[in-house]
C-alpha cells in the first residue's frame, strides 16, 4: 500500500474504535490512524504526527463533533494529564472496549481463531482505587494557558506530562490515588516552597526532590508516606513529619529514599525511617501482607482478591500438586493458593520482595512455601541444577512484567512441561505472543481467558490465561 498521508497533513477524520493502548482509531482509504485521546463516534480535525507505511499517529486539532457517549469527565486536570484517559467514556464502554480488544489479540496476534473471551470483570471501585501513586517533582511545571496559572513555574508535584519525562503537572488532587494524597502533597508541596528545596531535573540531573510515594493498606487503614531525593539529608524532614503526624495522628510510616540514578524510576539506594516502622501491612482474604516502600503489591487491593481468587480457580491446584510461582514479588499470588497445593516455589529478581515474601510466610503460619532470589531472564541458564533440586512443577504461574517471558525461560517451561499454566498479564499483546510460543512448542491449549479491570479509566488491564496439556 502506498503511504496516502505525510506528516504535518490536517485532515477530518471519524473515530471507529479504540486501540490497546487507549489512542481512538480512524481510517483514511483503509489507513489506519492512531488518534491521541480521540473517542469511537467523534469526528475530529487531527494533526499528523508521525507516518509510516502501514499506519500513522496524529493528535486532535479540534473536535468537529462530540461522540454520543462522550461524558464530562470528574477531573479537573483530564485533558492535560495522562494518567487516566478514560474519564470521558462511560465505565461500561470501557469494558466493552477492553474485551474486543483482547479478542482480537488472540485472533490476530496469536492466530487463536475460536478462543472465548470472557465478560471483563469490572472493578469494585472506580476512583481513589489505588493503593499506591508516586508523584513526580519538577523545576519544570507544565504550562497550560489560562489554568492554573497563578502557580510557580518552577515548581511542580504531580504526575509527568503525556510524552515529556522532565515537566510535571501540578496537581492538588488525583481521582485514582488514595484519598489522603490531595492533603499529603498540600502539605509535601508548601513544606518544599517554604524552605526553598529545589524539585529534581529530569533533564539536568540536578536537584533536590524526586518523588512523594503514598501506599496505603485499604484493608488495613495503614498509610506511608515516601519522599524520595537525590541526597542523603533525612533532616530536613523533621519539621515536616511533625507537620504530617498533626493531620494524620495514626499515620503508620514516614519513609526518606534516597535514589541518585539518572533514570526516571525510583531505584533505593539508602532508606531512613523518619517515623514509625518501614513497612505497611494490608490483608487480602485472610491472609496479611507486609509491603515495604520498594515491594510490589498489586495497586488495586479490591480487586487484587478478585485477581487471585481467578488465578486459584483457573490453576485448579490438587492438594498432591507442586506450584511454581514465577516474578512471585511479595509472594502474594503464591501465599494465596498455598493451602490448596502440596508446596509452592516462588521465584523473584527484587531482593526485597523476596525478604517480605518470606515474612510474608512466616506471619501468617505457611509452611509449605519456599522463596528463591533470582533473575528469570538467566536464572535457569547459569543454574542450570536448579530445577533438579526443585520440586518439579505440576502447576506454573507466571506474571511477569510488560515485556512479558525471555524467550530462553519460554524454552526452560517447555521442557519442564507443566500440566498446566496460569499466565497472569497486565500486557496482553506479550502475553499472546508468549502463549503462542508455549502452544506451538509445548503441546499446550487455551482453556480459558479472564480479563480483570484492575486500573479504571485507564487503557490497563489484567488478563488470566488458562493453558494445559493437549
Amino acid at each position: 500500500m502506498n503511504q496516502p498521508i505525510k506528516k504535518k497533513d490536517i485532515l477530518d477524520l471519524k473515530i471507529v474504535d479504540l486501540s490497546f493502548h487507549g489512542k481512538g482509531i480512524a481510517k483514511f482509504d483503509h489507513y489506519t490512524i492512531f488518534v491521541d485521546d480521540g473517542i469511537p463516534g467523534q469526528k475530529v480535525k487531527a494533526r499528523i504526527n508521525r507516518a509510516k507505511k502501514s499506519y500513522a499517529e496524529a493528535s486532535i486539532v479540534r473536535i468537529l463533533e462530540k461522540s454520543d457517549f462522550e461524558i464530562v469527565p470528574p477531573c479537573k486536570y483530564h485533558d492535560y494529564c495522562g494518567g487516566c484517559k478514560h474519564q470521558n467514556i462511560p465505565y461500561a464502554f470501557q469494558l466493552k472496549f477492553f474485551h474486543q480488544q483482547i479478542t482480537e489479540l488472540y485472533r490476530r496476534l496469536g492466530g487463536f481463531s475460536e478462543v472465548t473471551v470472557n465478560e471483563v470483570i469490572g472493578s469494585e471501585n472506580i476512583y481513589h482505587y489505588r493503593n499506591k501513586m508516586e508523584f513526580s517533582f519538577s523545576p519544570h511545571r507544565w504550562l497550560i494557558t489560562g489554568f492554573e496559572e497563578e502557580k510557580p513555574k518552577d515548581f511542580a508535584l504531580g504526575l509527568r506530562a503525556p510524552g515529556n519525562f522532565w515537566k510535571s503537572i501540578d496537581l492538588d488532587q488525583c481521582l485514582i490515588a488514595p484519598e489522603e494524597s490531595a492533603k499529603v502533597m498540600e502539605l509535601v508541596r508548601n513544606f518544599a516552597l517554604a524552605h526553598h528545596l529545589t524539585p529534581y531535573d529530569q533533564h539536568q540531573h540536578q536537584g533536590f526532590l524526586r518523588h512523594l510515594m503514598i501506599r496505603k493498606g485499604f484493608n488495613t487503614g495503614q498509610l506511608m508516606v515516601n519522599i524520595v531525593t537525590a541526597q542523603n539529608t533525612p533532616e530536613i524532614f523533621q519539621p515536616l513529619v511533625h507537620q504530617i503526624l498533626q493531620e494524620f495522628p495514626d499515620i503508620t510510616s514516614i519513609m526518606h529514599t534516597v535514589a541518585t540514578n539518572k533514570s526516571g524510576t525510583t531505584i533505593p539506594e539508602i532508606q531512613n525511617l523518619l517515623y514509625g516502622r518501614d513497612f505497611i501491612e494490608d490483608k487480602l482474604g485472610a491472609l496479611i501482607y507486609k509491603i515495604s516502600a520498594a515491594s510490589f503489591f498489586q495497586t488495586n487491593t479490591k480487586m487484587a482478591e478478585t485477581l487471585y481468587e481467578e488465578v486459584r480457580k483457573t490453576a485448579a491446584i490438587q492438594k498432591h500438586e507442586n506450584v511454581w510461582d514465577l516474578y512471585c514479588g511479595t509472594g502474594s499470588i503464591g501465599l494465596f493458593v498455598a493451602p490448596h497445593a502440596r508446596s509452592v516455589t516462588g521465584i523473584e529478581v527484587l531482593k526485597e520482595a523476596v525478604h517480605d515474601a518470606v515474612i510474608n510466610a512466616r506471619n501468617n503460619h505457611i509452611t509449605n512455601v519456599e522463596f528463591l532470589h533470582g533473575n528469570l531472564d538467566t536464572l535457569f541458564e547459569k543454574q542450570p541444577e536448579l530445577p533438579a533440586n526443585l520440586p518439579k512443577p505440576d502447576v506454573l504461574i507466571v506474571d511477569p512484567p510488560r515485556g512479558g517471558l525471555h524467550p530462553k525461560l519460554v524454552a526452560q517451561i517447555i521442557s519442564l512441561a507443566p500440566r498446566r499454566i496460569v499466565y497472569v498479564s497486565c500486557n496482553p499483546a506479550t502475553q499472546v505472543r508468549d502463549i503462542k510460543m508455549l502452544y506451538d512448542g509445548g503441546n499446550y491449549q487455551i482453556d480459558s481467558i479472564q480479563p480483570v479491570d484492575m486500573f479504571p479509566h485507564t487503557p490497563h488491564i489484567e488478563v488470566v490465561t488458562g493453558i494445559s496439556k493437549r
